[in-house]
């Protein structure tokens, strides 16, 4: 039935210039209205940026994380400064504070939870954070010049393997040039 309607309709199309004119105009602008749509956010799903707080907190995560390796390369190649780079996944995660309600009905069990809200002086609520979850490493890259062997190369990714609690397929060892 919908397969005649359409037939029927492309038919009327076919028949009528002035018709298919005005639904070709019609289709350009409402593809012209979805790519505009995409270069201005609209105001109920924009994200809350991230705090400068948060921000460098992570990235203190992030060069401390590089700086603890880089030490490990160098105990075990000897080089004073081998490179360490470290990318995590996210930014990490809070885990806040829940009231839980049970309640014993005829039918069954019943239970509600809410989040914890705290409020502080100027009247903005926040959520009672008990836990700062770190980010979660995404990979590692060691260059150092004694990677060309391949004991130390084995050496190098199980010691990132073990600092970083990652798969050594996310650990990438390189020679350094000379």
């Amino acid at each position: 039935m919908l397969y005649k309607k359409a037939e029927q309709f492309i038919k009327l199309l076919a028949g009528d210039k002035r018709l298919l004119r005005i639904v070709f105009f019609l289709g350009i602008g409402g593809i012209l209205f979805i790519y505009l749509s995409t270069l201005f956010p609209s105001g109920g799903e924009s994200e809350q940026p991230k705090s400068t707080e948060e921000s460098a907190a992570w990235q203190e995560y992030q060069h401390q994380l590089e700086q603890d390796l880089c030490r490990v390369v160098s105990a075990v190649t000897g080089e004073e400064s081998p490179a360490v780079m470290v990318t995590l996944e996210n930014a990490g995660r809070s885990v806040y504070a829940a009231d839980a309600k049970e309640s014993q009905q005829e039918g069954g069990r019943e239970s509600q939870s809410s989040h914890v809200v705290l409020e502080d002086a100027q009247g903005a609520q926040h959520g009672l954070a008990v836990a700062q979850l770190q980010p979660e490493v995404k990979g590692v890259v060691i260059v150092c010049r004694s990677a060309g062997d391949p004991v130390v190369r084995e050496k190098l990714v199980n010691a990132a393997r073990t600092v970083l609690g990652v798969a050594s397929t996310r650990v990438c060892v390189v020679g350094a040039s000379t």
